[in-house]
This record gives C-alpha cells, sequence and structure tokens, in this order.
C-alpha cells in the first residue's frame, strides 16, 4: 500500500461482528470502510441473544449502552442477578438443581434489536454495498480481489470475513470444515401476555431457565424488553454427529411435532412448547477448530472464525468481541502496521474463541447427560446421584466463567504485542 492513500477494508456481512467491527473503527481517520452484505436490506434472522458481562463491557465501550438499555424491560444494574435456573426435566416430577447468578444476570435481546442499534452507530465513512454476495476472492501479493453474485468486483487492501459458517473467505485459510453435531432444534417465539393468560404462574414468566434431560434440553429467556419468550428446545442423536444431513437445515414445524417430541417431560415443559403457534426447525452445526483465524491479508470475524454450538449463548457475544478487538487495534496503532494489528487479533483472539468453542461443545454434553460420568444413564426419567447433580452444578459454572474477564486487557496485550513490533 502507498502512504498516498488509505487502507481500504473491506468487511464481508452486515451481520453482529461486522456491524460491530465498523462502529469499532468509527475513530479511524486513514483507513476507508467497505461493508458488503448479501441481502436486499440489513436485518436478522432468527430470534435471542444473550449478553454477558464481558460483552455488555465492550458494548457500553462503543457508546451503545443508553440505546440498548432502552429495549430492556427493567432499569440495569451491576448487581449479581439470576442468569439461569437450571432443571432436570425429562421426568413428570422435575426439579431445580442449580441457580447460576451473573454481574447484572442475562441480558437478552431480539438480534434485530442488536442489529438496529449496531447499524445507528455504523461511522459515515463506512460504505453499505447491499445485495453483494461473495462468491469468490483471491488473495494477492498487494491486495485482495473480490467478487460478487452479481457480477460487480472489489479490490482491498484487508479483508475481514464476517460471512458466517459457510464463509467464502475461510475457503483460503486452512480449516476442517463444518459438520453435522446430531442435534437439532425447534425455536419459537411466545407472546408474554399470552402466556400469562394461559398458564399465570409459569416459571419462564419471571426467569430465564434451562430444561435439562437424557438427549434433550430446552433453553428459554424473555427477549424484546419481556414481551416475548424466546424458546430453543434441543434433540440430540449421538450417532448421528458427523453424518450427512438428510434434508434442509432449516423447515418449518408443527406444534404438535415439538410436543411430542419432548414427551413424558415435566407438565410445565409441554405447556411451554404447546404455547409455540409456528416452530421452525434447525440444523445446529459446529466448525472443526480452526488454526488460526487470519492469513497475510484476511481476518476471520464470528461464526467464519469459531461457528459455535449454543449451549453457551456466547455465539453472537464472541463475534461481537471479534470485530470490536479488532476494529479497536486498526483505531489505536493506524493503517502503518495493518499487518502485525491482524497478527495481534490472531494472538489474543484465536484462543479465546477456540475455548469457548470447545466449552459450548462440552456443555451440551453435560446438559444432555450424555458427558463422562453419566455413562450408566441410558434414558428420560433415570435417577441421578448426588455426585452426577455436583459434577452438573461445577462444570455449568466452571464453563461459564470466563464471561467476567475483561476482554479489554486482551485489547491491551494485543496492543503492547503492537507496540513491541
Amino acid at each position: 500500500m502507498e502512504n498516498s492513500r488509505k487502507l481500504r477494508i473491506a468487511i464481508i456481512g452486515g451481520g453482529i461482528g461486522g456491524l460491530t467491527c465498523a462502529v469499532a473503527l468509527k475513530n479511524s481517520r486513514d483507513i476507508e470502510i467497505d461493508l458488503y452484505e448479501q441481502a436486499a436490506q440489513i436485518t436478522e434472522i432468527g430470534a435471542g441473544i444473550t449478553v454477558w458481562p464481558r460483552t455488555w463491557d465492550i458494548l457500553k465501550s462503543l457508546d451503545l449502552e443508553e440505546d440498548l438499555l432502552a429495549v430492556l424491560p427493567e432499569e440495569y444494574s451491576d448487581e449479581q442477578k439470576l442468569a439461569f435456573e437450571f432443571r432436570i426435566s425429562d421426568r413428570n416430577d422435575g426439579f431445580t438443581f442449580h441457580k447460576m447468578y451473573a454481574r447484572g444476570g442475562a441480558l437478552c435481546f431480539h438480534r434485530q434489536e442488536m442489529q438496529t442499534t449496531l447499524l445507528k452507530h455504523v461511522p459515515e465513512t463506512c460504505q453499505i454495498h447491499l445485495n453483494h454476495r461473495l462468491v469468490r476472492c483471491e488473495e494477492k501479493e498487494d491486495s485482495v480481489k473480490l467478487f460478487f453474485k452479481n457480477g460487480e468486483e472489489g479490490t482491498c487492501d484487508v479483508l475481514i470475513a464476517a460471512d458466517g459458517i459457510h464463509s467464502v473467505a475461510r475457503e483460503l485459510i486452512p480449516n476442517g470444515g463444518i459438520f453435522y453435531t446430531g442435534t437439532q432444534v425447534f425455536r419459537g417465539l411466545i407472546p408474554k401476555e399470552k402466556m400469562q393468560k394461559l398458564y399465570p404462574n409459569h416459571r419462564t414468566l419471571r426467569d430465564p431457565v434451562m430444561y435439562a434431560g437424557k438427549n434433550q434440553h430446552i433453553v428459554v429467556y424473555p427477549i424484546s424488553g419481556g414481551r416475548i419468550i424466546n424458546v430453543v428446545a434441543f434433540f440430540s442423536k449421538l450417532e448421528d454427529e458427523g453424518k450427512p444431513l438428510d434434508g434442509p437445515e432449516i423447515r418449518s414445524a408443527t406444534t404438535e411435532e415439538a410436543v411430542d417430541k419432548f414427551s413424558g417431560w415435566e407438565e410445565e415443559v409441554t405447556q411451554l412448547l404447546s404455547s409455540i403457534e409456528k416452530p421452525t426447525r434447525w440444523v445446529i452445526r459446529d466448525l472443526y477448530p480452526m488454526e488460526t483465524y487470519v492469513s497475510r491479508r484476511i481476518a476471520l470475524v464470528g461464526d467464519a472464525a469459531h461457528n459455535m454450538t449454543p449451549h453457551l449463548g456466547a455465539g453472537a457475544g464472541q463475534a461481537m468481541e471479534d470485530g470490536y478487538i479488532l476494529g479497536r487495534l486498526f483505531s489505536e496503532v493506524g493503517s502503518a502496521k495493518w499487518d502485525r494489528v491482524l497478527q495481534a487479533y490472531n494472538l489474543v483472539r484465536h484462543p479465546f474463541g477456540n475455548m469457548v468453542q470447545r466449552n459450548a461443545r462440552a456443555q451440551g454434553f453435560y446438559y444432555e447427560l450424555n458427558a463422562p460420568g453419566f455413562e450408566n444413564i441410558k434414558d428420560k426419567g433415570q435417577e441421578l446421584s448426588p455426585e452426577q447433580i455436583s459434577i452438573l452444578c461445577n462444570t455449568i459454572t466452571e464453563n461459564w466463567s470466563w464471561w467476567e474477564d475483561d476482554a479489554n486487557e486482551d485489547l491491551a496485550q494485543a496492543v503492547e504485542f503492537l507496540n513491541e513490533s
């Protein structure tokens, strides 16, 4: 790159990770930003996301706090609040075995709310190009060449690939690829008003809940200011892991289908699932851990780097953390050290992202009583020993312990690396 012009950064993907990176680049004066989104408008499918303390601190650093607080159901405080109640539920007499607390509790948003807030704060210097689906890219010595489905082409100095699990840019970086985990889910949304009318004492009206059982579990939490209850019901066949997928990744389902899949579970689970009017059925995929998130001119962000199972509610948060660290590094040191910025990003984000990805996968096995120590649990409704309950409590707490760490400490470590070079 010649010193007479600005560094050209292309962000592929207008999802949460790509937009966070664009917002984090807002103070970069010597950088041109082009954000390419495949859709005709920037919007999100899916439903709820959970923001944990570590991610919330990032969003505050980006001056998003005021906008996001406006869509929360109650005033925020840093006090320890209930994050999740955990129950064993694959039986008539379900019981609570653990409660987990976090600073501020579990902050739950609809994906569209988060994306709208980020989009509002994208700097004017960022040019957004809609209807641009990347189909191929070429990494050259002096640039990255971009080829889009609409026939247009582009060139950049640095490519930030936030293009999801089926990332086109990831093909240029050695990776083991994606695989079917053997798990599928029913997703659904229930208006709180409807739930209150049908089941006024249902615990999910008050608290986030995780219902656990053999080969299945359900995660429930409120979104959209508490007006909607988000439901994700998982069911797994361990023997199907790694097998080719038979059918679409996403399809419509029926309420009866979801209720039948969880037959024999405690009554409040049946009440919950029967209240979903139009569930959808999704396949859960994972990505074999990457050996690096970067090449010389390409950095992978979010699912492109570490697509993970949703069992820690961490995918969106880790995508935002990727975008934040990368954008802040460019803002801190400018464009002159762009190649070292990518190395610094990889230095701190690669081990952390892979750790969360690994823990998320393990957590799902514990929820569904398929982890080490549960070999004797062959079917739903079997009694768990006190030792097994203790294993669940300790593992759940340990695998979520990262959320209290400060991401800005990782940023400081990366900046120190840059200053030493």
